[in-house]
C-alpha cells in the first residue's frame, strides 16, 4: 500500500494509483452488475460454442478478479487485469474498436503503469 507522506516524486504515481482505484471500483460495480442483470435476468442465455466459453474467461472473470485483488495488492491485480484483457483482444481483435471495452480496460492499463512506475522507482 501506498503513503501520502511521500516525496512530492510520487504524487503522478498517486494520481494514476488512485484514478485506477477509482476507475476500477466503477468497473467493479458495473460489470457485476452486468453479471446479476444476465444471470437472473428473462433472456435465455447461450454460448456459442467453446471459443465463447474461452472469451468469457478473460473477460469479464479474469477482469473482474484482477480489479479485486487491485484493491488491496495493485500490482499483481492489474497484472491479472492487464493480461486477461490483453489475451480477450487477441481472441476477439474486433472488440478493439468498441469504445466500452476500451474504457472498462483503463483501470487495468493504470494498475500496471502503477505497478511499472514503483518498479523502476525501486531501481
Amino acid at each position: 500500500m501506498t503513503h501520502f507522506g511521500s516525496s512530492p516524486k510520487t504524487i503522478p504515481a498517486l494520481l494514476v494509483l488512485w484514478a485506477a482505484r477509482i476507475l476500477g471500483t466503477l468497473t467493479i460495480l458495473f460489470l457485476s452488475f452486468m453479471i446479476i442483470g444476465h444471470l437472473f435476468g428473462s433472456e435465455p442465455q447461450h454460448l456459442n460454442g467453446l471459443s465463447d466459453v474461452i472469451a468469457l474467461t478473460f473477460f469479464p472473470t479474469g477482469l473482474l478478479l484482477g480489479l479485486i485483488v487491485a484493491l488491496k495488492h495493485e500490482k499483481t491485480g492489474g497484472s491479472i487485469a492487464f493480461a486477461s484483457m490483453c489475451i480477450f483482444f487477441a481472441l476477439r481483435p474486433e472488440t478493439l474498436t468498441n469504445y466500452l471495452f476500451l474504457l472498462l480496460f483503463a483501470p487495468a492499463v493504470l494498475y500496471f503503469l502503477y505497478g511499472w512506475w514503483l518498479r523502476r522507482q525501486k531501481h
